[in-house]
């Protein structure tokens, strides 16, 4: 069954015309009762400020959404904008509290379109330098305390905020995701940006596909106030995947990680997972996630640009806080949380570019060796100039210098080179 393809313009669109032309768009579309087969396309150059609504597909075939026009990928935004001057109030020298409304918990401030990020502290008196941000009522969300009335966000800048910067985006809780969705979507040329928490979370998936898709700077929540970590993931499959595909996409400035699959231990093993020719740049905790036991797993011809960086670091010195402190952080591949003899089949990592990870590796394992056979990799090219580690598999960390060494005790990246990428 072909299914209707409809069209959606948030801005000159009219719920009153048939939504079947690009001459007669919808205005919404969030309450229309789709179905397998149908496609969902979105004005190009179009930005909305809330999450992307999808249905389910079915047997009949999956539900896409996507874009049409000319000009940049239509956006779904998780902030919303606190550069009104007429907001800000000024404490003391330097010191400025916005006076507006936020609905949900502050995650993170963008500045100008992304030029940079602002620097959380965890108490209002340690603002000192421009960008540092609090807030009190950071934590609450993960404790499930509720927001405050009189929760307050403070910022640090030598004049008002709303003039010395373009343009603030202040990153919210929010609905904890920017899409969701469980079973045969496709998502294809979107651009997700700003979410607090994660970009995508899906509870035992199947069928999804990411095609073409950008998520950017997404993540920073807070998750234990108490020890200081902070979490937030681009695509997370949770508790069980199956037939999924992640491919063409750009990842940049995700404060955990750029695709992960977790939540499941030994239950609802993640299986057929395809993760290919994707972009990650500043991943704070890995490009590829790979926490708990799977199989059939594909990470292939992806390139992984500096690990650790970007806004995940928030000036502090490394390693930055995370449950495995004080072990580093910040690699482009992750293994953990695979107990002993618990990895049911094999996970291919195969045809990569990993170039600068910092604070971490290229990749960094902490399974046990048996579990870790069955990982292959494979036709990488790896490259670091900053940082002693380039590798950590089977108990002992490899310099760029040990490639050969490493090659011969794990077994590993047998036609693998160390060599600055193009």
């Amino acid at each position: 069954m072909s299914g209707k393809t409809f069209y959606i313009d948030s801005v000159a669109g009219e719920d009153t015309h048939d939504g079947l032309t690009p001459g007669q768009p919808f205005k919404t579309y969030a309450t229309r009762e789709f179905t397998g087969g149908d496609t969902v396309l979105f004005k190009r150059g179009s930005v909305m400020r809330e999450v992307l609504s999808t249905r389910n597909g079915n047997e009949q075939g999956p539900i896409t959404y996507g874009a049409y026009g000319e000009g940049d990928k239509p956006v779904f935004l998780g902030s919303v904008s606190v550069g009104d001057p007429k907001r800000w109030s000024e404490v003391r020298p330097s010191l400025w509290r916005y006076t507006g409304t936020l609905s949900s918990e502050v995650c993170n401030l963008i500045f100008n379109n992304g030029e940079s990020c602002g620097n959380l502290r965890w108490q209002v008196e340690d603002l000192r330098q421009p960008g540092e941000w609090h807030y009190t009522g950071i934590g609450r969300s993960t404790a499930n305390e509720g927001r405050r009335e009189d929760d307050i966000l403070y910022l640090y800048s030598p004049a008002n905020p709303g003039l010395a910067y373009a343009s603030i985006e202040c990153a919210l809780w929010g609905q904890r995701q920017m899409v969701g969705g469980q079973h045969d979507i496709v998502l294809e040329n979107l651009s997700f940006q700003n979410s607090g928490v994660h970009g995508y979370q899906g509870i035992q998936t199947r069928q999804m596909v990411f095609r073409n898709c950008d998520f950017r700077f997404i993540g920073g929540a807070v998750w234990n106030r108490e020890l200081k970590i902070r979490f937030g993931n681009a695509i997370e499959f949770w508790d069980g995947a199956k037939d999924n595909l992640v491919e063409g996409c750009r990842f940049e400035n995700i404060y955990d990680s750029g695709v992960t699959h977790q939540g499941g231990e030994t239950r609802n093993i993640p299986e057929r997972l395809y993760f290919r020719n994707n972009l990650f740049i500043n991943c704070g905790m890995a490009a590829y996630e790979c926490r708990e036991p799977s199989q059939e797993v594909y990470f292939e011809n992806n390139t992984c640009l500096n690990a650790g960086g970007g806004f995940s670091m928030q000036g502090e010195t490394p390693p930055r806080q995370s449950e495995i402190y004080p072990q580093p952080m910040g690699h482009h591949v992750f293994i953990w949380r695979v107990e002993p003899n618990t990895q049911p089949g094999n996970v291919y990592i195969r045809h990569n570019v990993f170039s600068e990870a910092p604070y971490g590796s290229a990749i960094y394992s902490v399974i046990d060796p048996a579990d870790e056979r069955k990982f292959i990799l494979d036709h990488n090219r790896y490259w670091q100039t900053t940082g002693e580690m380039l590798i950590h598999m089977g108990g002992r960390s490899y310099r760029p210098s040990e490639f050969s060494r490493y090659q011969a005790e794990c077994g590993q990246d047998q036609h693998s080179q160390v060599m600055k990428p193009l």
